[in-house]
C-alpha cells in the first residue's frame, strides 16, 4: 500500500457557461487542472522523478501558485521564459534553446538551474562562461546536452513538429556525439545530463521504444550522466493513458542506469483545462459551397495560429461533430466553416463542423482543449481584439485574470 492514493484518471467534463463569457475570451477551470496535476504529481511521487512545467506551451504565471503545488520546477526554451519561471515559480529552472546568445546568456545563468546545449559547438562557446560564473558567484550549473535518437515513424502534420524529421536542426545525432569524443575526448567534462524531445501527442509505446533505440545508440555515454530527460508530448493525463506501466518503465530504467529521469509536460498540464469562447458576429452563406461560414470574433490566424500551421488538426467544439468529407455534407444541414475577423482570406479553419441547429449572429462557439499553445501564441494582429483570460475556479466563481486593451495593442508597435 502506498502512502498516497492514485487519483481518478478520468478527466472532468467542463463547467464553463459560455453565456456568462464576455468574449473573445480564454477560460481556464481549476477543477480540471488539479485532476490532470495530481495525476503528474502521483507519477512523480511513485518514481521519484522531476516533473517541470514546459513553459512554452502554457503560461499563465498567476495560476502558477497552483502547478507549484504538484510540480517540481520549470522548463524554458529563452530568457524572457528563464526569467519569469525564476520570478513567478521557483529558482529549480531548466532551460534550453537551439542556439544562445552571447549578450543574453550571463542574465540567463542568473535565472537557470539547468542549462542544456543543441550542440558541441554550443557547449564549447559557453563551458567557459558557465565556469566563470560559478566561480564567481558559488552558483552551481548543471549542464547537458540534447539529442537526437533519430526515431523514424509515420508522423502526420508533414512532419512539421517531428524534431526527428530529415534535416531537424535539433539534437545532436549519433555520429555526430561520436565524431566530437574521437575529436576532444574530454568533450563531455562538465555535461550531467542528456535531453530529448521527440514526441507529440503520443502514448507510452513511442516512450518505451525512443529509450530503447536510445540505450542502443547512446549507451557508451549514459553511465557518464546523472539525469536523462525525456521532454514532454505524453499524453500522461489523458484517460487511456497507462499510468502503471510508465511508473514502471521509469523506475526501471532509474534503477538499470543510475540517473535520475526528468520529464517535462506542458499540454498534458491542461488538456482540457480550459476553452476558448468566441460569438458568431455574422453566417455567409455562398452557392459555390455546401457548407455556411460563420465569421467569429476572433482569429484563428492570430489566436490558435498552429491549425493554420498544420490543416490536419482538428478543433474540437462544443455541441459539433468535425467533418472534413464533404462528399458527406447533405447529411449535414447545419454545416459551417469556422472563419476568423481578419482581414486574411486565410484565416479560417480547414475542417468544418456540424451542429444540431443553424448559428446566428450572437451565438457562442466554445473551441474545447482551447489553452494550450493556444495563449502563449496570440498576437494583436490586424488589431483583432486579442481575448481575456478568465480563471473559473472551484467555487464557482470566475475571476478575470488579464484584459487586454488598446494600449496594449498600440505598444506592441512601438
Amino acid at each position: 500500500m502506498y502512502a498516497f492514493e492514485k487519483p481518478s484518471q478520468r478527466r472532468p467534463n467542463s463547467k464553463v457557461n459560455p453565456e456568462l463569457i464576455k468574449t473573445p475570451a480564454f477560460v481556464a477551470e481549476e477543477h480540471v487542472l488539479r485532476h490532470n496535476l495530481r495525476i503528474l504529481d502521483y507519477v512523480r511521487k511513485r518514481t521519484g522523478c522531476k516533473m517541470l512545467q514546459a513553459l512554452k506551451t502554457w503560461s499563465t504565471w498567476s495560476l502558477f501558485p497552483i502547478t507549484r503545488e504538484y510540480l517540481d520546477g520549470t522548463e524554458a526554451s529563452s530568457l524572457n521564459e528563464a526569467r519569469l519561471g525564476y520570478d513567478e515559480f521557483n529558482h529549480e529552472v531548466h532551460v534550453y534553446a537551439p542556439a544562445y546568445s552571447q549578450h543574453e546568456f550571463d542574465v540567463l545563468l542568473e535565472h537557470a538551474s539547468t542549462v542544456i546545449f543543441n550542440s558541441f559547438e554550443q557547449w564549447a562557446a559557453f563551458r567557459l562562461q558557465v565556469l566563470e560564473y560559478t566561480q564567481r558567484t558559488g552558483k552551481v550549473i548543471e549542464c547537458g546536452l540534447r539529442i537526437n535518437p533519430e526515431h523514424q515513424r509515420i508522423s502526420g502534420h508533414g512532419g512539421r513538429w517531428d524534431p526527428c524529421a530529415p534535416g531537424s536542426r535539433l539534437g545532436i545525432r549519433t555520429n555526430e556525439f561520436n565524431r566530437a569524443l574521437a575529436t576532444d575526448p574530454n568533450a563531455l567534462k562538465g555535461i550531467g545530463g542528456l535531453h530529448f524531445h521527440v514526441f507529440f501527442d503520443q502514448g507510452l509505446d513511442d516512450l518505451k521504444d525512443v529509450l530503447q533505440l536510445m540505450e542502443q545508440r547512446f549507451a557508451g555515454y549514459i553511465p557518464h550522466m546523472q539525469w536523462i530527460n525525456v521532454g514532454g508530448g505524453q499524453t500522461i493525463t489523458n484517460d487511456d493513458y497507462d499510468i502503471e506501466g510508465l511508473i514502471m518503465l521509469v523506475n526501471d530504467f532509474q534503477k538499470r542506469h543510475s540517473v535520475k529521469i526528468h520529464m517535462e509536460p506542458g499540454a498534458a498540464i491542461v488538456k482540457d483545462a480550459g476553452v476558448l469562447v468566441s460569438e458568431v458576429l455574422d453566417v455567409v452563406e455562398r452557392n459555390d459551397v455546401p457548407y455556411k461560414i460563420a465569421i467569429l470574433d476572433m482569429s484563428f490566424n492570430a489566436h490558435t495560429p498552429d491549425f493554420l500551421l498544420s490543416p490536419d488538426l482538428y478543433m474540437p467544439v462544443e455541441g459539433a461533430e468535425i467533418v472534413r468529407d464533404l462528399e458527406l455534407a447533405k447529411t449535414h444541414p447545419y454545416l459551417y466553416q469556422l472563419a476568423g475577423g481578419t482581414c486574411v482570406t486565410g484565416d479560417v479553419l480547414s475542417h468544418f463542423h456540424s451542429f444540431k441547429k443553424p448559428l446566428k449572429a450572437g451565438d457562442k462557439v466554445v473551441m474545447k482543449d482551447g489553452l494550450q499553445y493556444n495563449v502563449v501564441q496570440c498576437t494583436n494582429f490586424n488589431g483583432v481584439q486579442r481575448p481575456g483570460i478568465w480563471f473559473l475556479q472551484e467555487d464557482g466563481r470566475m475571476v478575470l485574470l488579464r484584459k487586454f486593451t488598446y494600449k496594449d495593442f498600440k505598444t506592441q508597435m512601438g
